[in-house]
């Protein structure tokens, strides 16, 4: 139930959210160009530490790792304390160039991203107050959008959609399928996304708003 609600929210979220221009601006944060890569150990590692005073990147150690083994790196996100934390082997491989490594850090800088620079927060502040579903689908949501965002920071959507008419798509090496259905899906139908919310959604919300406002007036 909460992984439906959650493809809901995401579909949502990308009517109401240009993903694309998100990536551009994220990227001229940083001092790049929207076509240049994402250097994103030496993001982690030296830029987001002079930008965020409240950052943190720590190295642990295979054997204190005490995440489930598929779990490569995390981000945690406190008042006083933004980490990304990510074990001493993928770091090393990283740091030798491993595409599976680097794209694992840059999806902890998207979640650093979302929450401190773009404020799409979606109810953090309260997260320890909701209930075991409304957890489950607030994770897997913002999961899913830190995927998209990442995809389109590591990749141009015109890297995703070539690839994939030219049947060569080799990012399986560090994106799982359900990562490369979700950014396939948002290339190829981003400007549908907006144009339906445009169309249909707006239209519903501003009568409702307006029947609200009537009511309160003759209230």
């Amino acid at each position: 139930m909460s992984d439906q609600i959650s493809v809901v929210g995401t579909v949502i979220l990308m009517m109401i959210v240009d993903f694309k221009q998100m990536a551009v601006e994220f990227k001229k944060f940083f001092g790049l160009s929207s076509t240049q890569n994402f250097p994103a150990l030496s993001i982690a590692e030296n830029t987001l530490c002079q930008a965020d005073t409240n950052f943190e990147f720590n190295v642990i150690a295979d054997a204190d790792w005490d995440c489930k083994e598929s779990v490569q790196a995390y981000y945690k996100h406190r008042a006083n304390l933004h980490e990304i934390c990510i074990k001493e082997s993928v770091y090393e491989r990283a740091r030798s160039g491993d595409r599976n490594a680097l794209y694992s850090i840059a999806h902890e800088i998207s979640h650093w991203g979302l929450i401190n620079y773009f404020k799409l927060n979606l109810g953090l502040q309260e997260f320890e107050r909701l209930d075991t579903v409304s957890k489950a689908v607030f994770m897997n949501i913002h999961e899913n959008i830190a995927d998209l965002l990442t995809s389109l920071l590591v990749f141009s959507e015109e890297e995703l959609l070539k690839a994939q008419s030219a049947g060569d798509f080799d990012f399986g090496s560090c994106m799982g399928k359900d990562q490369i259905s979700l950014a396939l899906f948002y290339c190829q139908n981003h400007k549908v996304l907006a144009e339906n919310f445009m169309k249909n959604i707006v239209p519903k919300i501003m009568a409702q708003n307006k029947q609200t406002e009537l009511q309160r007036r003759i209230g």
